[in-house]
């Protein structure tokens, strides 16, 4: 293993999700009690479209990202230059393309059918929506480069820019927010800080990674062809996800009105930030893994899968009973008492979290070999399932009905991500010989901690 390498990945990936926390964190009670709970609510509904917009490249960013990492492994620079130049002029074409439709039809779109509340007119809330459009499919092209970064084993770099933006972005909503800016502002202050973001990594992969630059010129009608279908499993994968993690959102206040989703955002931040904290491994590790397997090294890829394995199998547990134990009196404490909270819905939540807290990181390990199709349509079909149990439950169980969808979805994925690694992986020897010689690791470490405890 690269050790140093792989202990700077994890520790930046680290220092992201803390960040990413303390901004979630920190932003469902300066929204609720800046803006109130019917205009958070709707600028909970409204930053959804964003969210879709960034899987508006099909699955073209993670399967490039895939087949990079494999052709960087094997010092294959002009392929990897090839994939990325087809990828370029996909998502710039996809992203043109959206715009103009989508455009239209939000500024088409009658007044009746947009959001209102007192201060927010019809109006603004049309423009907000386009101002999220153009910063959705912004993102598009941020990812595609910071894919570079990853796949050239700088991922350590990528998780400094995609932090950096992020904690920028959000921290100018803050600021706007507190000074008295509506959501259109809010809006226009996220769209600004993410271009500046794609111009600063542009600049930084011209300079660095001049094997790996933007642009068309190597863009292949037959490597869009190898593309396509892992392009399109991850499509799948990130559309089932965001239609039920956004989608949710809207069909709850849809049905149980705009205050009782912040009821439910505050429980599912909650719940996922010991998700969030399980990819603080396996994210960094994912490159590391499919690149072992490029190079055929299995029993180096086995080491990786117990690195990323055990941990979240451990955090699963202490997440799922903690959400059940603490959830209640920490929103009360973390909102100030603005937001109650549903016994029920966190009891179905820490379940959710138990499963999606196994099945995340594990998937990664899946994605980064474009394997996702095993469990990617698998995925959207119960995500439908969800949404369908939120609708006919929503109006009886509130919030709650969210928490049932959601206990539903994850265990579920967690069945077919477990089936792919029982059927592929855990029957090779060499695989198999990795994860036990990372656990005798680990346990000769744990034997050697103890001794300093007692003399302690």
């Amino acid at each position: 293993m690269s050790r140093k390498r792989l202990s700077l990945g994890i520790a930046s990936y680290g220092l992201d999700k803390i960040v990413v926390a303390a901004i979630q964190l920190l932003m469902v009670p300066v929204l609720a009690n800046y803006w109130g709970l019917t205009l958070f609510g709707i600028w909970a509904m409204m930053i959804t479209i964003p969210a879709f917009l960034v899987l508006s490249d099909f699955g073209t960013v993670n399967s490039a990202l895939a087949r990079m990492t494999r052709f960087v492994g094997r010092d294959e620079w002009e392929a990897a230059r090839v994939t990325l130049h087809t990828a370029w002029l996909v998502t710039c074409g996809i992203c043109a393309i959206a715009c103009g439709v989508i455009g239209g039809l939000l500024w088409w779109l009658p007044e009746g059918l947009l959001p209102s509340a007192e201060g927010f007119s019809p109006s603004d809330a049309r423009l907000t929506l386009l101002v999220l459009l153009v910063y959705g499919l912004s993102t598009i092209l941020f990812r595609l480069n910071t894919a570079v970064f990853r796949s050239t084993m700088q991922y350590t770099l990528s998780v400094w820019c995609s932090m950096g933006s992020y904690a920028l972005e959000n921290a100018g909503v803050i600021i706007a927010v507190v000074s008295g800016a509506d959501p259109l502002t809010a809006a226009l202050v996220l769209l600004v800080l993410r271009l500046a973001a794609i111009a600063f990594v542009l600049a930084v992969s011209f300079r660095r990674f001049p094997r790996l630059a933007p642009g068309f010129r190597a863009a292949s009608r037959s490597e869009l062809g190898e593309m396509w279908r892992p392009a399109l499993a991850a499509s799948v994968l990130g559309f089932g996800l965001a239609a039920y993690l956004q989608g949710s959102v809207v069909m709850l206040g849809a049905l149980a009105g705009a205050a009782a989703v912040p009821a439910f955002i505050a429980v599912r931040t909650i719940s996922r930030l010991g998700t969030q904290m399980s990819t603080l491994i396996s994210i960094p590790v994912a490159q590391e893994f499919g690149n072992a397997l490029a190079k055929e090294d299995r029993h180096k890829a086995g080491r990786y899968f117990a690195l990323v394995a055990f941990p979240a199998a451990t955090m699963a547990l202490v997440m799922g009973l903690g959400l059940v134990l603490l959830a209640e009196p920490a929103i009360r404490l973390w909102t100030g008492g603005v937001i109650e909270t549903d016994r029920t819905l966190i009891i179905f939540m820490a379940v959710s979290s138990f499963g999606a807290i196994l099945w995340n990181p594990l998937s990664n390990l899946i994605l980064v070999i474009n394997r996702q199709a095993v469990f990617s349509y698998a995925n959207l079909a119960i995500s439908a399932a969800g949404l369908l149990v939120i609708y006919g439950l929503a109006g009886r169980m509130g919030a709650a009905a969210a928490g049932l969808s959601f206990a539903l979805v994850d265990l579920v994925t967690l069945a077919c991500v477990a089936a792919f690694i029982a059927r592929h992986w855990l029957p090779d020897s060499e695989f198999r010989a990795g994860i036990m010689s990372a656990l005798a690791e680990l346990h000769s470490a744990l034997r050697r901690i103890k001794p300093l405890k007692r003399r302690e």
